[in-house]
């Protein structure tokens, strides 16, 4: 059976964090918003090995590998993810992980299996653990024939499969280009992720939620004020243009379909 699964390994886990009890309450506060946010999953995000999120879908669901990313990136920038946080962890900064996903095939044949994550196996698991050791060595500086580091995004993506390696290493390409050059400043990275959340945002309430819950005082103006939100809405659209907000759509449509692609390759 071919699937698609996904290792999230929080980076330093026994280095930056003194309380292993928090670790596990951070990774149990991901996973339940990851199985609340992607319910289609064959094998539901779990713990695994005290300091990763392991879980996976089936292949013919594998194009929601993109949104799965996107999710993780925006969720951990959102007001909702430093309510949570800042009780527990203070001005910290905030969390970073390895993303390794792994296609391939799963050997598991009993589906009642399927809802363990300490049951699963198979070449996809094994691709998957690959990935996240490939994100490690790339941030740790490496030279890797495949692969791009993800320095400044939370999550560090990196894809291995049984299939082309060359078509993998593209969908990489395309969200490097997306979170490591489109979104290359703290500012645009929080927008898009904003927009991600809440597509149907007005520009002037975009530009109010940055500054009223992320303190960016470009946009520190009087909403109250006509005026004022024909400024903020200006400034927002020039935010866009700069990080040219219809390519990085067009961009995720195309990892989309190459993931679906993918599927038909070995259907």
């Amino acid at each position: 059976m071919r699937a698609a699964y996904c290792f999230i390994d929080l980076v330093g886990s026994r280095t930056n964090f003194t309380d292993q009890a928090q670790v596990l309450t951070l990774l149990q506060h991901l996973q339940k918003k990851l199985n609340t946010r992607f319910p289609d999953l064959l094998t539901p995000f779990m713990v695994k090995d005290g300091d990763g999120l392991l879980g996976g879908f089936q292949a013919a669901d594998q194009a929601q590998l993109a949104d799965l990313f996107i999710f993780c990136n925006a969720y951990l920038r959102s007001v909702a993810f430093r309510q949570f946080w800042q009780p527990l962890f203070g001005s910290a900064d905030l969390p970073e992980f390895y993303f390794g996903v792994g296609l391939g095939t799963l050997a598991t044949v009993k589906k009642t299996d399927y809802q363990d994550v300490n049951r699963v196996n198979g070449s996809v698991i094994v691709n998957a653990l690959t990935a996240v050791n490939q994100a490690k060595q790339l941030m740790q500086g490496a030279t890797l024939p495949l692969g791009y580091p993800f320095p400044t995004s939370l999550f560090k993506w990196q894809l291995v499969t049984d299939q082309s390696a060359e078509v993998a290493n593209g969908i990489s390409a395309l969200l490097y280009l997306i979170y490591e050059r489109l979104l290359n400043t703290k500012l645009r990275k929080e927008a898009f992720a904003l927009l991600y959340a809440q597509p149907t945002l007005k520009r002037y309430e975009l530009a109010q939620i940055l500054w009223e819950a992320y303190g960016v005082t470009t946009y520190q103006v009087d909403y109250t004020q006509q005026k004022a939100r024909a400024v903020a809405s200006s400034k927002i659209s020039r935010l866009l243009n700069q990080m040219d907000y219809p390519l990085i759509e067009q961009t995720l449509t195309t990892i989309r379909a190459q993931l679906r692609n993918l599927v038909a390759v070995t259907a």
